[in-house]
C-alpha cells in the first residue's frame, strides 16, 4: 500500500506540472474524459465498498493534479480543498446510484431500468401532472411577486424588511405544518371547502407550491429590480400615459425577465420533487410516485432518482444560461 501511495503522490506532482502547461479548460476536459473512460470501460474493477478500485488511485491522482495545476492561478488552495471535498461528498454517491441503476440486467450495463420507468403509465401521468402544476405555480408566482416587489421598491421601501421577513417564513415553517393548516382551514366542513373537489384541491396544492417557492422567486425578482432604475422608467412611462398594469407588463417585466426565468426554473425544480403536500392532499404528483416506486422496486427508483437529478441540474444550467444571456444583452444595449 505504501508503494501505491508514493506512486499516487508522484502522479499528483506530474499532473500539477501538466496542468500548468495545459490551459485550464484542457485540464478539465482531460480529467472528465479520462474519468468517464475508466468508469465505463472497466466496470469490473468497482467493488461494493469502494466505487473505484485502488489500482486506479494513481490515475485519479494524476487527474486531480492536472485540475489543480490548470486552475491554480484562479483558485486558492483552500478553495480547491473545498471543491475536492464537495466532489467527494456529492459525486461519488451519485456515481454509485447511477451505476446501480444500470445493473437491472444481470452481468451487463443497460438502460433497462430507465426504459421501464419511462414506459410506466404512472410515471407519465404523475410527471405530466407535476409539469402542469409547475406551469400554473410559476404563472401565479409571477403575477404575485413581480407587482409586489415592484411596488415595494418604488412606493414603500420602508416595508422591504417586513416583506423580506414574510417571504423567508416558508424556509423555517415545515411544509407539513403548512399543508395541515390548509387541510384544517379548507376541509369539506369549512366555509371554503376546497378539499371537497379535485379542482379545489389542485388550487390548494398550487398555493402550497407557490408558498414553498416564494423565497426563491421573490429574491430573484428583487435582485433583478436592483439592476434597473425603476423610478426613472416609471416616470417616463407615466409621462407617455401608460397605466400601472401596462408599466408592469411592458416596461418592468421585460427588464427583469432573466430574473423571473431564474425564479421560474427554481420553482419548477421544487414542484417536481415536492412530496409532503402532494401526498397529504392525495394528488397524483411526481414526488409521491417516486416514494411509492422506492418501496416496491430495486433498480427503477435509482433510475428515477437519476432522472430527477438531471431535471434539477438542467434547471440550474438553464438559470446560468439565462443569467449569462441577460448580462450580454444588457452590455450590448
Amino acid at each position: 500500500m505504501s508503494g501505491l501511495v508514493l506512486w499516487g503522490i508522484g502522479m499528483l506532482v506530474v499532473g500539477v506540472v501538466l496542468g500548468r502547461i495545459l490551459r485550464p479548460q484542457a485540464s478539465i476536459v482531460l480529467a472528465a474524459l479520462t474519468t468517464l473512460f475508466i468508469l465505463f470501460a472497466f466496470p469490473g474493477l468497482a467493488s461494493d465498498l469502494v466505487p473505484i478500485s485502488a489500482d486506479f488511485w494513481p490515475v485519479y491522482a494524476l487527474l486531480l493534479g492536472a485540475l489543480i495545476g490548470g486552475m491554480a492561478d484562479r483558485l486558492s488552495f483552500y478553495t480547491w480543498g473545498v471543491v475536492i471535498l464537495g466532489v467527494i461528498f456529492f459525486i461519488l454517491p451519485l456515481y454509485g446510484m447511477t451505476e446501480f441503476s444500470l445493473k437491472m440486467l444481470r452481468g451487463i450495463y443497460s438502460f433497462e431500468a430507465y426504459r421501464v420507468v419511462l414506459q410506466d403509465s404512472q410515471f407519465q401521468l404523475t410527471f405530466s401532472y407535476s409539469v402542469i402544476m409547475a406551469a400554473f405555480t410559476i404563472a401565479f408566482g409571477v403575477l404575485l411577486v413581480v407587482p409586489t416587489a415592484y411596488w415595494v421598491r418604488l412606493k414603500t421601501p420602508e416595508l422591504r424588511p417586513l416583506i423580506e421577513f414574510i417571504t423567508l417564513l416558508p424556509l423555517v415553517i415545515p411544509a407539513i405544518v403548512i399543508v395541515f393548516g390548509y387541510i384544517r382551514l379548507y376541509n369539506t366542513s369549512s366555509w371554503l371547502p376546497l378539499t371537497g373537489t379535485a379542482t379545489g384541491t389542485n388550487i390548494l396544492l398550487m398555493f402550497g407550491y407557490a408558498t414553498l417557492a416564494l423565497p426563491y422567486m421573490y429574491r430573484a425578482v428583487d435582485t433583478g429590480l436592483r439592476t434597473i432604475d425603476v423610478a426613472t422608467l416609471t416616470e417616463a412611462a407615466q409621462s407617455l400615459g401608460a397605466s400601472w398594469a401596462r408599466i408592469i407588463a411592458t416596461i418592468i417585466l421585460p427588464n427583469v425577465l432573466g430574473a423571473v426565468l431564474s425564479g421560474a426554473f427554481l420553482t419548477f425544480a421544487i414542484v417536481i420533487g415536492e412530496f409532503t403536500m402532494a401526498a397529504l392532499l392525495n394528488r397524483p404528483a411526481f414526488g409521491p410516485y417516486m416514494q411509492l416506486l422506492g418501496v416496491n422496486r430495486a433498480y427503477e427508483p435509482a433510475a428515477l432518482a437519476v432522472i430527477a437529478f438531471a431535471i434539477t441540474w438542467g434547471c440550474m444550467g438553464l438559470i446560468q444560461l439565462v443569467n449569462r444571456f441577460s448580462k450580454h444583452s444588457r452590455a450590448a444595449s
